[in-house]
Formats: C-alpha cells, structure tokens, sequence
C-alpha cells in the first residue's frame, strides 16, 4: 500500500529481515557465517561428554565413547561431514543418548540442514525434557525455516527451563517479529532491553518491532482518511526524521491548507524550514503559531532564536516571554542568555547559564559562554573553570566537537569576542515536544 506521496507503507517482507546471528550471543557453529560478521571464531554449545546408558552392551559402550571423543574434535576442528558421520554411529551403538542426538543437532544447524536438525533435536528433547540449550537449538532451527510459532513455542520452553537465558529471550523477540507479532515482540524486546541496555541488537530489533506497529498504524489511518491533514502531518514527520526537509515542508503546507489552524502545525512547519536555512519564511510560520496560541512558549523560543541572529534585543523580548512560561526548557534560558551577553547584561546572562547547567549538565557550549561572561565581570578563576569544563564535555561528545572547542580555546580573549559562537548540543532526548 502506497500513502498520497508515494512511499510505500507494506511491511518489510521477513525475508529481508537479519537471519540468525549467534556470534554476538557467544552461540557461533563451526561453518555457520553469522550475519554481518562472516567467518567467525568457533565456539561450541557442546554438552559433557557422554553418559552410556547401562542397558547398552560394555563393548559398545566403549566404542560408544570413543566415536563420541572422535566426532567432538572432528567438529572442534571444523570437519562437519566426519562429526556427522561420528554422531550417527554413536547413536546406532547408544541410541537413547541425548547428548549424541542434541550435538548432532548443532552439526546439522552449523550445516544449514535445518530440516534435519528439527528431527534430531526433538528427539532429544523427547529423552531429555529438561534440556534447556535443546530447546534453544531447537528454537533457532525452526526459526531457520521460517516456522515461527513453533520456534517461538521451543524458545518459551528454554526460558520456562532457565529463566536467566537472554539468548533464548532475544531469540524469542526475533521469532515473534518473523510471526508478526509486534505487540508481543516489543513487550519481549523491552524486558530484554533492561538487562542489555547498551546492546545494539536488543536495540535494533526492539525498533524494528515498535517501527512495524507504527508502520500498521499508518496503514491504518491512510486506508481510514486517506487526505486528512493527520496523514500528512505523520508524514512530514516521517520525511524531517530522515532529513528529507523538502519534502517535510510540502507535506506541512499541504497538512496545513486542510486545516490551517491546526495547534502545532505552523511550528512544525517553522521549524523545518529553519532547517533550510528559511529564517524569514520560518519566522512568518512561528508569528502564525502565536496567533493560534499566544503563549506558546516554544515557538517564542525559536523566533528569539531567529532574532538572535541580527537584532539580541528583539530576540530577547521573545526569549524572556519563552523562559517565562517555560522555566525548564533549558533551550530557550540559553539563547535567552546569549542576547542578554549580548546586549551587555552580563549578571543576568550568567544566570540564565546557570539555569542550563542545572537543567542540561551534559551540555558542553554553556561552559563556553559562562566563561566569556565571566572574563567580561573579571571572575578570571571562574572563566578558567568554566573554559576547562566546556573542554572536557566537548571531549566526551565527539572528536569533532571536541576539535571545534579547542580551537576556540587556543584563540584569545580579544579573538573570542568575534569567533563565532559554538553550536548548542543538547541531547536529543531533550528536543522539545510540540503538544
């Protein structure tokens, strides 16, 4: 399905979607090319060795033994047929052995012989119920050939049998993203996401998950009202994510002759043409949103910032407005205080820095102006303080920042009087929302 722009709102078709990468969970099979990775170190889910059940005959059992010894360093060094061919006569001399049939299982998946390893792996599971790395073997084989529900059915089963497994919960996740099931993949993904926090793949797919539910939700409000300004607000927000402000533009002014006095919208608009460097147009955008709502805290913010640009003390009438109403945007306080340095108003400059350091403790370029405010009142001791804090926060960010601010740094006081400003950094986790 198409929206009215043309992108295309279907799902991503779950074969094009990553396969099973088991090097990043320490689960990597000899001849299995994991993902992204390519060839990779050989790691083993291997059990210990066997137990011989009593029932078989004393000369098998030795044999039974030996071939086992055998197949497990034909796999060790990477000679798959040859374990194969180990396992199976194993499993002749012993053939009620689990440990025989759950690694001969992992021979056939390091093989791709999915199929394969599905049969012997539920037979070992049959001899052995309580087996949680079989389960989670048997999961990934099923997952391999795309039969989902059962995969996610084994997976289950490996977590009812060892709770702490985060392979067989990520694995889980993935399964219900293959089935379709979005709702319960982001429930999987984001329990998982608290226990790896940091780890990109968790990441990844709890996105995927959660971009799938919007994806249908979409689907949904385009097939409901197909040219409603809703529509093309989502999608102009879809196009300014991807940085596509072009497009973001035409589908806001679209959005905005359906309904011109939608709250929000002549914001949105403003905002992405200031992208565009549009400052006189975006501006015209920001006065319209005023007229909708007069106290609008953040489109007062981004015209003070516009003004800023050529006139501190209009800019500052419009930022003391924003702050006003807004004491906890600690955007708008640092523009506010960059006119107000401006303007000469040192003292209440640092106090509106003061402010952005106690609401955004990780922004590094209000160091820099604190500084500078403090050489203009003669606070020496404070200004060094302040240069060496933006220092170490620019370092923390990016090696460019990191650059930019140490050549501001190197010039002199008479010098940062006319370098230019370096550029607010706040986190995007702080990026106002519009309501």
């Amino acid at each position: 399905m198409t929206s009215p722009r043309g992108i295309d709102l279907s799902f991503t078709p779950v074969s094009l979607m990553p396969r099973t990468d088991v090097s990043k969970h320490g689960l990597v099979f000899p001849g299995y090319k994991a993902g992204r990775l390519g060839s990779v170190l050989i790691v083993f889910c291997l059990l210990p060795g066997p137990s011989v059940p009593a029932a078989v005959p004393t000369d098998n059992q030795a044999e039974a033994r030996r071939l086992f010894e055998e197949a497990q360093a034909a796999k060790t060094r990477g000679d798959l047929q040859l374990a194969e061919q180990k396992y199976l006569e194993v499993i002749r001399l012993a053939p009620d052995l689990p440990n025989a049939y759950h690694n001969l299982g992992i021979t056939y998946f390091s093989e791709r012989k999915y199929g394969d390893a599905v049969g012997v792996l539920e037979k070992t599971v049959k001899l052995s119920p309580h087996l949680a790395p079989a389960y989670f073997m048997l999961g990934l084989s099923y997952y391999e050939l795309y039969e989902s529900q059962k995969a996610i059915e084994s997976f289950r089963t490996a977590i009812r049998l060892s709770s702490s497994d985060t392979n067989a919960l990520f694995y889980l996740g993935k399964s219900q993203i293959q089935a379709h099931d979005y709702v319960g993949a982001a429930e999987t993904l984001e329990k998982l996401a608290k226990l790896k926090p940091d780890d990109p793949d968790v990441l990844y797919n709890l996105s995927m998950a959660h971009l799938k539910l919007m994806l249908g939700d979409v689907s949904r409000l385009s097939r409901a009202a197909p040219d409603s300004y809703q529509l093309w607000l989502l999608l102009a927000q879809e196009a300014e994510a991807r940085g596509d402000n072009q497009s973001a533009i035409r589908d806001y002014q679209h959005a905005l002759r359906l309904n011109p006095n939608g709250v929000g919208m002549h914001y949105a608009l403003g905002s992405a043409l200031t992208k565009e460097g549009k400052f006189a147009e975006a501006a015209q955008e920001f006065k319209g949103e005023l007229d909708i709502s007069p106290n609008d805290a953040l489109a007062l913010w981004k015209l003070g910032e516009i003004a800023l640009r050529t006139d501190p003390r209009k800019a500052a009438e419009y930022l003391e407005r924003s702050v006003t109403l807004r004491p906890d945007l600690p955007q708008a306080s640092l523009a506010y205080g960059r006119a107000l340095a401006r303007l000469g108003e040192s003292e209440e400059a640092v106090e509106q820095f003061r402010r952005v350091v106690k609401l955004a403790p990780e922004e590094d370029s209000v160091h820099y102006h604190l500084s500078r405010a403090y050489r203009l009142l003669g606070r020496n001791d404070g200004a060094k303080l302040e240069m060496a804090k933006f220092e170490e926060l620019a370092k923390k960010k990016s090696e460019r920042t990191y650059e930019k601010a140490r050549r501001l740094i190197e010039l002199t006081g008479e010098e940062q009087k006319t370098a230019e400003s370096p550029e607010p950094g706040f986190d995007p986790s702080r990026d106002p929302t519009h309501h």
